[in-house]
């Protein structure tokens, strides 16, 4: 095994979940913006929570959606999520996703590895 191999075996590895609320255009596919949300870096799972409260939020412009999120975090959990939001919003700007609020709270440790 190369040098590599043996870096990425001895790496500590954390995976942590955290909810997060994400706005969005209206007039937009959820489906595409959440397989897009899937697709960044560091992600794991994207499960979508059905909320009444966030479906009467609901404008002609906007809609809400609550997300639970798995995703890798290597060191701080704060930061790493911090890091996945900025991707969403600036670096990869998916469109439509307007806003990536973390609910730093409900951050939990799923496991390291």
């Amino acid at each position: 095994m190369g040098l590599l191999g043996k870096m990425i075996l001895n790496e500590d590895i954390t995976i942590f979940k955290c909810d997060i609320l994400i706005k969005t255009a209206a007039d937009e596919n959820k489906v595409e913006i959440y397989n897009e949300i899937r697709a960044l870096s560091g992600v794991v799972v994207v499960t979508i929570e059905q909320s009444d409260f966030l479906n009467t939020k609901a404008t002609k412009a906007y809609e809400y959606s609550l997300l639970k999120l798995k995703y890798i975090g290597k060191g701080d959990a704060k930061t790493a999520i911090k890091e996945i939001g900025i991707d969403a919003v600036t670096k990869n700007r998916i469109s439509g996703l307007l806003q990536f609020i973390p609910r730093y709270n409900t951050i939990i440790k799923v496991g390291s590895y």
